[in-house]
């Protein structure tokens, strides 16, 4: 599904070029809009509804285990299309004096929309670096970075494209210009880079499935916090490299759900910070230990369970303060 609402999304877009250029150019539109009239190019507009909802939907079908389309998906839709037939310009002056056309008038609000949707996609992509976060210890920024950079630069060709009928009767003619075609320039860069992304990076982008409620999972016992603090230290289950909830609560003998509560709500992190807090302390006490002396700060980061040295190093500092290497001078 994420595959085929991609190529809708920027099928989408050059559909909204193609009604751009025969909306504002004077030629095609002096032939064409006698044929098909205000209402037909209303429902050309109808296209730039489009933009915002099928980037969402891309976003969340790419990193949701399942996403099942809902008939509410279409209301926006459906509102759209009822502005286009009642045409409200016929009822108020002042309207028709903003937007001079029906499409306009359709169109600014399908960018208002798209700019909602854009903002939705935004707040959604968030949740998914917290709940990667609660799942995983070793996570690549680009993994969700891309989605946030595309979903900014589509937010900010949105809200360019909303704006022409509210400073129009008093912009100078070259800002005009500049609002007018800015959007069209900023969107070929984009649909660029979502290509680029989503050859490259969309497939190193993680799925991630909604916990299964169990019974008594989100009960946080001392005791049994306990004895994860004992077994993390003890057995050094931190130190696997390609460690998740799913795989600890497995070791651990409890439902993945009940683990990640107790680690939430008993030692008040997620579980990304939960196994790489103890990972650095013990970098730490390698770094400044005479039998890890002779190995590179590589060996020791690896054998705790690190594998990029970037996000190793950016945690690292973050939480000491000094690189490694520094550390382990003043530790010597």
């Amino acid at each position: 599904m994420s595959h085929t609402l991609l190529s809708a999304f920027i099928a989408s877009l050059a559909l909204g070029q193609i009604v751009f250029l025969l909306t504002y150019n004077p030629a095609i539109f002096n032939r064409l809009n006698p044929v098909i009239g205000d209402t037909g190019y209303g429902l050309l507009a109808l296209t730039f509804y489009l933009h915002g909802p099928l980037l969402y939907h891309y976003v969340r079908a790419l990193t949701a285990e399942q996403y099942p389309w809902c008939w509410q998906y279409a209301v926006p839709g459906v509102v759209c299309v009822v502005l286009v037939v009642i045409d409200p310009l016929h009822y108020s002056a002042v309207l028709q004096q903003m937007f001079w056309r029906p499409f306009v008038l359709v169109g600014v609000v399908g960018f208002l929309l798209s700019v909602c949707y854009g903002v939705a996609t935004l707040a959604y992509i968030r949740q998914y670096s917290q709940r990667l976060r609660d799942r995983f210890c070793t996570i690549d920024t680009m993994e969700y970075g891309w989605l946030r950079v595309m979903s900014w630069g589509f937010v900010v060709v949105w809200v360019i494209e909303v704006l022409p009928p509210f400073f129009y009767p008093w912009a100078p003619w070259w800002l005009q210009q500049w609002v007018t075609h800015l959007p069209g320039l900023l969107e070929l860069m984009l649909v660029c880079f979502v290509v680029f992304s989503g050859l490259f990076y969309a497939r190193f982008t993680r799925v991630i499935s909604e916990p299964k409620a169990v019974a008594g999972a989100d009960e946080c016992n001392e005791t049994l916090a306990e004895q994860i603090r004992e077994r993390m230290v003890n057995e050094q289950l931190y130190a696997q490299p390609r460690l998740n909830v799913e795989r600890l609560a497995t070791q651990l003998g409890l439902p993945a759900r009940q683990l990640s509560h107790i680690i939430n709500r008993h030692f008040n992190k997620n579980f990304y910070e939960f196994i790489n807090d103890y990972r650095i302390a013990e970098v730490k006490i390698r770094l400044g230990s005479e039998q890890w002396r002779d190995r590179s700060v590589q060996e020791i980061y690896e054998s705790v369970g690190f594998r990029s040295r970037s996000s190793f190093f950016t945690l690292f500092r973050k939480q000491v303060g000094v690189t490694p290497s520094q550390y382990r001078d003043q530790a010597g």
